[in-house]
């Protein structure tokens, strides 16, 4: 393997896969690696943890082709400081050790064969392929990944549940106290249906390579058990969650007794003053709506209390509604909208918050009862 790179095409492609190697110590040391593949002018980085893959591709000068692995975050951190000029990678065979060059820097590093490289498939045969924009796709993983119960739980609510039919791209995710639903307008251009339940970890490594690479459609190749999300420059190999989601749409309200409208970034600064005060082990803060007015507050025992009041939309009885703030700053923090629109059913039961201008998101918040 003989091949020279650009330094920013090779750092990259680096940080794409980079996060996607195994970090635990009692695990294979070529999961720690980054497989590089040079073929046809093409090099392929992949990696894996063995759960999620991810490949990168990018155009090379090559002199002879080849494969090896590599220790990925020492890799990178030798890209990153390497000068503003090519980057040659030379192999030699026999002990497995590549010589890098640029300009004047040289570095030795010693590989792991490719041939102890997990296989990475690129395809699933026989799978659905459905290709949509990326656009509403990243905008959906942002407001209801956060939601989703915690990975380590492996059950069905750590995933986000995704139904693609006709133009029209649905996702929802919960942990029990909480639920997030959007739905978003899709240019379906194969005019397929899929209804799957896709790990938080794999979207949310897929929002992570989206901020270093723009691309306009994504194609998702799926079948019962795993998914392939695919664009021209990378590709994430993933298992699928199985089991069948929670019925969320019967927790929604069709409607709201009292209704108040807030100001979103009065409120975010509002709750970021108050959450000084509250109780680390219970983060709960305190919502009493009343003639136009909300007022924030945070007690904790043998510490103190703060509080805070903003102006809002607000007509009805006076509510008094307790939740933990982070919820509520998770959600509003995803929101683009000037205000928001809070739907109150009573001190005890699930608020609704979203933004005042789109109906398609929602995001179901249950109180903590106060004592």
């Amino acid at each position: 393997m003989f091949f020279t790179i650009d330094k920013d095409s090779l750092v990259n492609k680096l940080k794409i896969v980079e996060k996607v190697t195994a970090q635990r110590g009692n695990v294979q040391p070529v999961l720690a690696n980054v497989l590089f593949e040079v073929k046809d002018s093409i090099l392929n980085l992949s990696a894996t943890d063995l759960e999620i893959s991810v490949k990168a591709q990018t155009t090379v000068a090559v002199k002879k082709e080849g494969s090896i692995t590599l220790p990925a975050k020492k890799l990178l951190e030798i890209a990153a400081k390497l000068p503003d000029k090519p980057v040659e990678f030379n192999l030699n065979e026999d002990t497995n050790i590549v010589n890098i060059t640029c300009g004047n820097s040289k570095f030795e590093i010693i590989g792991i064969s490719a041939q102890e490289f997990p296989k990475i498939e690129d395809n699933i045969e026989n799978g659905t392929e459905i290709e949509i924009e990326t656009e509403p796709l990243l905008k959906s993983i942002k407001n209801t990944v956060y939601a989703a119960a915690n990975y380590e739980n492996r059950n069905v609510i750590s995933g986000v549940f995704c139904l693609i039919q006709g133009n029209k791209l649905e996702m929802a995710a919960t942990d029990g106290n909480r639920l997030t639903r959007i739905i978003e307008n899709i240019k379906n251009i194969n005019d397929k249906t899929a209804k799957l339940v896709i790990p938080s970890k794999t979207l949310n490594e897929f929002v992570r390579i989206s901020s270093f690479v723009s691309e306009e459609n994504v194609i998702f190749i799926v079948d019962k058990s795993r998914l392939i999300l695919k664009t021209m420059s990378f590709s994430i190999n993933s298992r699928l969650i199985e089991g069948q989601y929670p019925p969320y749409t019967q927790l929604i309200p069709k409607t709201t007794a009292n209704n108040s409208v807030v100001s979103r970034d009065d409120l975010i600064s509002a709750l970021d003053r108050v959450s000084t005060m509250v109780n680390d082990r219970t983060s709960i803060v305190k919502f009493s709506f009343n003639d136009n007015k909300l007022l924030l507050k945070a007690e904790t025992p043998n510490s103190g209390m703060s509080e805070d009041v903003i102006d809002c939309e607000y007509s009805g009885d006076e509510l008094v509604i307790a939740f933990n703030y982070k919820y509520v700053l998770d959600s509003i923090k995803t929101m683009d909208a000037k205000n928001v629109k809070i739907g109150l059913n009573g001190s005890l039961s699930a608020t609704v918050f979203k933004p005042e201008s789109d109906e398609d998101y929602i995001c179901l918040i249950m109180p903590i009862q106060i004592r």
